[in-house]
């Protein structure tokens, strides 16, 4: 993508820029430490008595409404100079919707476990609606706001700040899930409202990006239909197609990862302070390894951190498989961690350097979201369905190690967007 509008902005501008998303980027994670698919929501709804399929059920949901709504407001933000009111105040009610999971857990989590399930399903449902209406304005912000070739040090460094904030993370945890019933319910209850005013506090800078106007104002009747653009852009991008392919596998493969947690406690003998020393390893890691990742991409682009990522994808289960004790496990979520942090930097890069323009921003992570929509909720759900059919999660490992393989080689056909540039680009911040 072009980056004439960002350099277009003062130099200051640029720089307040980007350490305005430095601190969403460093609030995000460690917020959402307490709301962990991977780790915290799957072992809170064992303690509620939730079925393995139905803990798989969470990250469906979740992925299907943070995929698919973007779609639907991709016309809208086209049409708008500047994205950052509604980035900002739907970004808001995305925290505020996970704010009644904190009194709720104390009220309903021991009395009516059942009644707690469905209200964290709702909360949920929420949160991730407003996240999935919000993604496009959140890239489109920052494709306006920062430079190419910033972007991966933003989320490094933003990473890197972040793990040295998660040893108190882990800390926290570990208090909070300690005692005779791991924490449950006044641990979680603690954890959940302390996640959400760490979530709530530092995504208050967006609010006051500098944003440039938008060159070009799209005309609401020149728009066409979200079918037609998708068509235009798939026929049209050949390598764009191949990265969605490659990213359909890679989808599939993490369907087990609720799981590695269950089967860390349930077969390999790993208690509480384990499950939050685990947290901890994973902030850290993401953290620092973003770090990492982050300056790499920059250097050298976005395909080859996405091609470590399905590496680290396809080594993860056949840690997990290996494993005999809960110390062999901390493998297993290093390198979850690493593929988190190389895919979050490097995915949603890719697509903005595929995009040709910055208002085509929105539209292509939108067609991302839309076609990988589909493998992420199914996904999870055939993870759990594996798990309940072979009482256990070894035969699901092996598939997800299978799909990670298949996404590695299909990573490979991609072009890198960024050969394309050859003007030289100013010094960072």
């Amino acid at each position: 993508m072009s980056d004439v509008q960002v350099l277009g902005a003062s130099r200051g501008d640029r720089i307040y820029n980007f350490f305005s998303c430095v601190i969403d980027s460093i609030g995000w994670p460690l917020g959402m430490a307490f709301f962990s698919n991977t780790i915290i929501l799957p072992v809170f709804l064992a303690h509620l008595g939730a079925s393995d399929l139905l803990v798989g059920c969470v990250p469906a949901l979740m992925n299907l409404l943070i995929t698919l709504p973007g779609f639907l407001v991709v016309p809208y933000l086209s049409r708008r100079r500047r994205v950052r009111g509604f980035l900002f105040w739907i970004a808001l009610l995305e925290r505020f919707a996970l704010l009644p999971l904190a009194p709720l857990t104390l009220i309903l989590g021991v009395s009516h476990p059942q009644w707690m399930i469905a209200a964290l399903f709702g909360c949920l449902t929420v949160h991730a609606t407003m996240m999935g209406l919000n993604q496009p304005a959140y890239w489109m912000a920052v494709g306006k706001t920062i430079p190419s070739h910033w972007r991966g040090r933003l989320y490094g460094v933003a990473g890197g700040i972040g793990g040295v904030l998660s040893i108190g993370v882990e800390r926290l945890l570990s208090h909070l899930l300690s005692g005779p019933n791991g924490g449950f319910p006044g641990g979680y209850s603690k954890g959940f409202l302390i996640g959400f005013l760490i979530l709530t506090f530092t995504v208050l800078p967006l609010g006051l990006l500098r944003e440039p106007d938008s060159p070009v104002v799209v005309d609401k009747s020149a728009h066409p239909p979200f079918a037609g653009e998708l068509k235009r852009v798939l026929q049209g991008n050949h390598s764009f197609r191949q990265y969605l392919y490659a990213q359909t596998a890679f989808q599939l493969a993490a369907g087990v990862t609720p799981f590695y947690i269950l089967y860390a406690q349930r077969d390999i003998g790993a208690n509480t302070a384990a499950i939050a020393a685990f947290t901890g390893v994973m902030i850290c890691v993401t953290a620092f390894g973003g770090l990492g990742w982050g300056a790499w991409a920059d250097r050298a682009g976005n395909k080859v951190v996405l091609l470590s990522a399905s590496v680290c994808a396809v080594l993860a289960p056949i840690a997990a498989l290996i494993a005999h004790a809960p110390v062999e496990f901390y493998a297993v979520f290093v390198l979850l961690a690493l593929l988190a942090a190389a895919s979050n930097i490097a995915a949603a890069n890719i697509v903005m350097e595929f995009a040709s323009e910055a208002h085509e921003i929105g539209l292509y992570m939108s067609i991302a979201n839309v076609v990988t929509a589909l493998p992420r909720t199914v996904a999870t759900l055939l993870g759990g369905a594996v798990a309940s059919f072979t009482h256990g999660y070894r035969v699901g490992f092996a598939l997800s190690a299978v799909l990670a393989l298949v996404s590695l080689l299909l990573t490979l056909r991609v072009t890198e967007p960024r050969i394309k540039v050859e003007r030289p680009l100013p010094p960072g911040p």
